[in-house]
């Protein structure tokens, strides 16, 4: 192939541009190319059994993201939030979470919601080494050697309904019933509290477990009845909750005491019950009027983004991406290793409380508190200083 060849005149007329180009070029600026965003990956049960308190977690980190984009970011440069549905099943988080390793190839992670799929997901976040904050993982077994990477961002499982017991003993309850989801956080919850009621000198007349998407709560009502406890403490989710409130109902059985853990805060919970709620115990990690940093203009700003108000699950949520980011720019890096030393070595003030972990990661700031079901309303029993109301006894089951 014969070389190409730039004729003498076009030689010419090019020379004569150049002082012009250079001119024109010498006045110009540039801007810099923006930085690309930081992404974050995680699933989140936005359908299935438990969809009803997962969507809150998630529209919390969804708010706490759109803020510190409003700030400018982390290192200078935005968030991008990719969240992907698990459909409350474990097997497909591990799946959506391999794909957001490896394919996304994400900045950051925040686990899932629920023990059960943060233990699924775990051995994964562990062999590629990601220091994941954990907003829905309460099960202390989840933080233990070998699982080096996972960070708990709530309360110990172990502290759910741990105050309702002592209070039930005071007030002359002698017989207990347990009865839990086969889940991790809740199976972890029903053997702390059956531990307890031994360890206080009360006897457990039934304990049970059972399985969505399809208990048989009638079974379950009757066997209450007939074992005629005290109290009821249910270590549940959003629709077992509801289904065993019903059942108990159905029977005409009505405890002196009768508690369910998580689902019972959700505003659904109060509308799938009706007057039946009332008097229903469950337990949370925070409350409006609890003075944690900025809960006020949080709880504000999730109304007005998502026009309704926060649980504890959304403040968690919230609480996991201020936890991320405080680590991000303590270490100035996205360096995992470096992510993980801070997360180990620093404290964070939340509005969840005050962030801490132990040399496994797992949480020891954040506790867990009464709230009951009142006239229609939830209102937060203890502790004292905040409490908006009394314990009412015994529960009306009508």
């Amino acid at each position: 192939m014969r070389p190409i060849t730039i004729a003498p005149a076009l030689r010419r007329m090019a020379a004569a541009a150049l002082p012009a180009l250079v001119a024109l070029l010498a006045g110009t600026t540039f801007a810099p190319a923006a930085a690309p965003p930081i992404v974050i990956g995680g699933t989140v049960s936005q359908t299935g059994a438990f969809a009803e308190d997962a969507d809150f977690q998630v529209k919390g980190m969804q708010l706490a993201i759109a803020e510190a984009n409003a700030h400018g970011g982390w290192l200078g440069r935005k968030l991008e939030f990719k969240v992907y549905d698990d459909k409350s099943n474990a097997g497909t988080a591990v799946r959506l979470y391999t794909r957001l390793i490896t394919e996304d190839h994400v900045d950051l992670l925040v686990g899932p919601y629920s023990s059960g799929i943060t233990q699924a997901v775990a051995p994964l976040i562990n062999k590629y080494k990601m220091a994941t904050v954990e907003p829905g993982a309460s099960m202390p077994g989840i933080y233990v050697k070998g699982n080096e990477w996972n960070f708990q961002g709530t309360a110990s499982s172990l502290t759910y309904l741990d105050e309702l017991l002592p209070i039930a003993k005071k007030g002359g309850a002698k017989t207990v019933a347990v009865l839990a989801l086969k889940s991790a956080f809740t199976l972890a919850c029903s053997q702390a509290r059956i531990d307890q009621a031994k360890q206080l000198g009360m006897k457990v007349v039934y304990q049970s477990s059972y399985s969505l998407p399809s208990p048989d709560f009638a079974a379950i009502g009757l066997a209450i009845k007939s074992a005629h406890p005290d109290v009821v403490i249910g270590c549940t989710y959003f629709p077992d909750a509801v289904g065993i409130a019903k059942a108990l109902h159905d029977q005409g059985f009505a405890p002196k005491y009768f508690g369910e853990t998580v689902g019972t805060v959700e505003p659904a919970f109060g509308t799938a019950l009706g007057s039946l709620a009332n008097g229903i115990v469950g337990n949370t990690s925070w409350w409006p009027n609890f003075k944690t940093a900025n809960s006020p203009a949080i709880v504000a700003r999730y109304k007005a983004m998502f026009h309704t108000e926060p649980d504890y699950h959304a403040i968690t949520g919230y609480a996991s991406i201020q936890v991320l980011g405080a680590a991000v720019q303590g270490a100035k890096s996205l360096d995992q290793a470096k992510l993980r030393n801070w997360l180990l070595h620093h404290t964070v003030p939340t509005v969840l409380g005050t962030y801490k972990s132990d040399p496994n990661g797992l949480s020891t700031g954040f506790g867990q508190y009464l709230v009951q079901w009142q006239g229609g309303a939830l209102k937060l029993i203890t502790p004292a200083k905040f409490a908006q109301a009394k314990l009412l006894v015994p529960y009306p089951g009508k």
